[in-house]
């Protein structure tokens, strides 16, 4: 009788193991494409034009897809920045502040990856790019909106 009703526990929960495989690998499938179109609808997010004051910008291109947005979406942006370090590779979370002429600030922003577009009306400017306190300064970067190409400047680490 013992051995019977072990026989049937067993049985049991082989039953109770296969079944709840069985269950796991909708859920599995399920989860991943929920992942997928979170990074997808995310990535897509992450791109939109932002805005401080007066001044329209757009940050990103971390990953080639990316990039491949951007450089369609940027382009008609007066100002481009490129970050990187010494070996070429992207860098982003980069502090830039931007300030006219007169030394008033116009746009202070943290960029969301290695490239950032600023559209900026014809003017000098100055840029002030921070990663980890290691500071760059340029100064009298010259936009001319309308009149010339895009102006693209890399700054390197």
């Amino acid at each position: 009788m013992n051995r019977r009703l072990d026989e049937m526990y067993q049985n049991t929960e082989e039953w109770h193991v296969g079944k709840w495989r069985w269950l796991m690998i909708p859920i599995v499938i399920v989860g991943m494409v929920l992942f997928v179109l979170s990074i997808l609808f995310a990535e897509e997010d992450f791109l939109k034009p932002m805005r401080e004051g007066s001044v329209a910008f757009l940050s990103g291109g971390v990953g080639e897809r990316e990039r491949e947005i951007l450089k369609e979406m940027g382009r008609d942006y007066s100002l481009k920045l490129i970050f990187s370090n010494k070996k070429g590779e992207y860098l982003s979370d980069v502090m830039v502040k931007i300030s006219d002429w007169h030394g008033k600030t116009i746009l202070t922003m943290v960029s969301n990856g290695p490239w950032l577009f600023i559209d900026l009306p014809t003017g000098v400017y100055d840029v002030e790019a921070n990663l980890k306190g290691d500071r760059k300064r340029l100064v009298n970067i010259s936009v001319e909106r309308g009149f010339q190409d895009q102006k693209v400047v890399s700054i390197q680490w």
